[in-house]
């Protein structure tokens, strides 16, 4: 099938951005909700768990993902994945600001890998409020065959930096349902053991890659008083499955940026980042 022809679809969608999910993610992220109201900054990546939409439980397939998008093209691969991207913050989104968000697929890329068939496509997302574009974001989705039987997605490459500081978690399935929820997020390998381990051939259920940046996103900002993040590129190298002890990481490239790493106790990766920063002085 010629999916070149998906190029440039485009979906619109807003929110009113009320500062009682913020609350939420505030309590996900052990901030504190009483502190969110009307005006408020939403931290880097918080948009995330904004602009999701509700779609109908009878669209959803077997996965728990819409079973017939408009704006996704039909790619006849059954496993999808997020495989990373690349966020430019220009101005901070508010609570209670409504905002508006378009996204477009740029690029779709179809390849032959180590486990089979690929195929990535790249969305842009570009985030505004009163007129002005607040993120602009490049989004890129991976599909890929079924694995072989008995074998699943494992973490191969070692780590590459010699860190200045870590941080070590776990991240709990209470902390994978509440960013489920957040994010009205209904893929089944994120929640579901059984079908996790019978249906896709996980040893467990996977932690969502994007609550991984977020993670680094809050170590690092923990470790860096005053510095506000401007971009962040981060890739997705790896897997994180439900119960392992997880290994957050960072060590300055130069006075405006920093690498970020999420590695496994196994010392292979999971997920690398760069981020550039500028002090909020």
């Amino acid at each position: 099938m010629d999916l070149s022809k998906w190029i440039g679809h485009t979906f619109d969608i807003s929110d009113s951005m009320a500062p009682e999910q913020l609350q939420k993610f505030e309590a996900l992220m052990n901030g504190d909700p009483e502190s969110v109201s009307d005006g408020s900054e939403i931290s880097p990546c918080g948009h995330w768990i904004y602009f999701n939409p509700p779609i109908p439980q009878m669209d959803l397939g077997i996965n728990g993902h819409e079973r017939n998008s408009d704006f996704l093209p039909p790619v006849e691969l059954p496993r999808r994945m997020w495989a990373g991207g690349t966020i430019k913050f220009k101005k901070p989104l508010k609570s209670g600001v409504p905002a508006d968000k378009k996204s477009t697929i740029t690029k779709i890329d179809e390849k032959e890998g180590k486990s089979g068939q690929l195929c990535f496509v790249t969305i842009r997302h570009q985030v505004s409020a009163r007129g002005a574009v607040a993120i602009d974001e490049e989004q890129t989705l991976v599909y890929r065959e079924e694995s072989e039987k008995g074998a699943h997605p494992i973490r191969t490459q070692p780590l590459d930096i010699d860190p200045e500081w870590r941080k070590s978690t776990k991240p709990s399935s209470i902390q994978l349902f509440r960013y489920s929820a957040l994010t009205f997020n209904s893929h089944r390998i994120h929640y579901d053991q059984d079908y996790a381990r019978e249906m896709e051939g996980y040893p467990n259920v996977l932690v969502h890659s994007p609550f991984l940046v977020l993670l680094m996103i809050d170590a690092f900002t923990s470790k860096a008083d005053g510095k506000v993040i401007s971009e962040i590129k981060y890739e997705n190298v790896g897997p994180v499955y439900l119960g392992e002890q997880i290994t957050i990481c960072g060590k300055s490239i130069d006075n405006t940026k920093t690498a970020l790493r999420i590695h496994g106790s196994e010392g292979k990766m999971a997920v690398k980042a760069e981020v550039d920063w500028t002090y909020n002085w």
